[in-house]
């Protein structure tokens, strides 16, 4: 308390007694013929929030109606392989799981060749490694989290990221 006493005066003391008596608004002991303490006006944000995008793209607290992994009917990697297997017939595209915790690794191939590497994540992972690694060789990578609340990976989200990644090809 001396460091507190020595910066508030006494109120420091005032303030400890009251939280110790169980009384949650500092000055509720005090006499009744004490002035009220002045009540401030709360104070308002200096920026206001920007209104939140609508649903409907792949992100918002309301499932879009579009096709998404979670209305889907199926797994998220059964969603993803109908997605890309659809939508991206030029390529190979194979699942494999990770050298290290969980999800699913998805490789593109054009011909033998590597195109794209997607990994399939939970949001609680912090794995860097086969990003590190898909940058040291060349290799585009994108990364998707399966379980990220209020993340609806939508059919045209998965599409344009994933034909962004691949440099546009068609």
């Amino acid at each position: 308390m001396g460091f507190l006493s020595r910066l508030l005066g006494g109120e420091a003391e005032k303030i400890a007694r009251d939280l110790l008596n169980g009384n949650t608004r500092p000055g509720a002991n005090a006499p009744a013929n004490a002035p009220a303490p002045q009540q401030s006006a709360p104070q308002q944000p200096a920026w206001q929030p920007q209104e939140a995008e609508p649903s409907g793209f792949s992100w918002g607290p309301q499932m879009p109606a579009e096709e998404n992994q979670y209305n889907f009917g199926g797994s998220y990697v059964q969603y993803f392989e109908h997605v890309y297997r659809a939508e991206f017939p030029e390529y190979r595209v194979e699942f494999s799981d990770p050298r290290y915790g969980r999800g699913k690794v998805v490789t593109f191939f054009s011909g033998s060749a590597t195109a794209l590497i997607v990994e399939l994540l939970p949001k609680s992972t912090d794995s860097k490694k086969l990003r590190a690694d898909c940058a040291a060789r060349g290799i585009p990578y994108l990364r998707f989290y399966y379980d990220r609340e209020g993340w609806w990976n939508t059919r045209a989200y998965v599409v344009k990221r994933t034909r962004d990644a691949l440099g546009g090809q068609r």
